[in-house]
């Protein structure tokens, strides 16, 4: 049987990231997370900023990772 997934190896997967992520920091989709609520103290913007921030800097060091191999 077939692979039903596209497995995007090294260099390829680095730039998908970067794309995925360079959308997801666009203002219309950081506008919906900008809501009059607190998680854990901290206003909803700043906190989900730093969360994609966070996913970013780990998928982009897995993704440098499995380029190197």
């Amino acid at each position: 049987m077939g692979n039903g997934g596209v497995r995007l190896g090294g260099k390829a997967a680095v730039k998908a990231w970067i794309l995925l992520f360079l959308a997801l920091f666009s203002w219309p989709f950081l506008g919906v997370l900008d809501l009059p609520t607190t998680f854990l103290g901290v206003p909803s913007f700043p906190a989900a900023v730093f969360l994609f921030w966070g996913v970013l800097v780990y998928a982009l060091y897995a993704a440098s990772r499995r380029a190197g191999e």
